[in-house]
């Protein structure tokens, strides 16, 4: 009896979540964020103050996820990744909360979004505010947004996979990533995100959860420099090496937790 009340209040706090997340995007694009606008004309500033809301509200967001018992989020290294600016954050995408814990963790964050994000009812205005980088642009004026982005101190996430895993498969990492990291010669933090049991991976509905609460790892594991992987002739062969070592890293930190 006890396991199916937990069951069902687990079900109705995802569903309350989502409905404060979404909704919760949209209040902030209508009002928040043009007041920001307003009082703040310094483009940087701006950008940093609409930033910090984003990573406030995501804070109170995960905080909220753990008081109604649906996750148990454990992170190793916080201050690690809390401390510093200008990096590139590479972590696992095993969930579809993973963006949200990694910038409620990081006080200054920038990521890249897929352009369907910018037309979204309820999420379009805040990736707009916020100035996040769209997916589809050119490889070159994406390669520019990522520098810029680094070089004025933002932490740059990305998912090197490029989109959720599935539970039991091995991981697959694209070349995109080692490419932004060694063009612009990026310190490479690596984060960790084990999560048993798995919810909200790939393909599943919101309203499909576990049987029990869900345990996040974060682990905030090695910092490395994009330049150690240079010693090759071809940057081709370069990012080949870092994709490689980097799958092996997070292969075996998984296996390890």
């Amino acid at each position: 009896m006890f396991n199916s009340i937990n069951y069902l209040w687990r079900l109705l706090g995802t569903g309350f979540s989502f409905a404060m997340f979404f909704g919760g995007g949209l209040v902030l694009a209508i009002t928040v964020f043009p007041a920001i606008a307003l009082v703040e004309r310094d483009a940087d500033r701006r950008g940093r103050a609409t930033h910090a809301v984003i990573h406030h509200a995501f804070r109170l967001f995960v905080a909220m996820l753990e008081a109604l018992g649906i996750i148990r989020v454990e992170v190793r290294g916080r201050q690690t990744l809390q401390s510093g600016g200008g990096r590139l954050i590479i972590a696992n995408h095993p969930t579809l909360l993973d963006v949200v814990i990694l910038m409620s963790l990081v006080p200054h964050a920038q990521c890249i979004v897929k352009a369907d994000l910018w037309r979204n009812r309820y999420l379009g205005g805040v990736v707009r505010w916020a100035g996040y980088i769209r997916n589809d642009l050119e490889p070159e004026a994406l390669l520019e947004a990522c520098r810029v982005a680094m070089a004025a101190g933002k932490d740059l996430i990305i998912f090197p996979e490029g989109t959720r895993s599935r539970p039991g498969e091995r991981l697959q990492f694209r070349r995109g990533f080692a490419n932004i990291a060694l063009l612009a010669d990026a310190q490479i933090q690596l984060v960790a995100i084990d999560c048993r049991p798995i919810m909200l991976s790939k393909g599943d509905p919101w309203w499909k959860i576990p049987a029990k609460r869900s345990h996040f790892r974060i682990l905030v594991g090695d910092r490395l420099d994009a330049a150690d992987s240079l010693g090759y002739q071809y940057r081709s062969l370069a990012a080949r090496h870092l994709v490689k070592r980097l799958q092996a890293y997070f292969t075996e930190q998984l296996e390890l937790g």
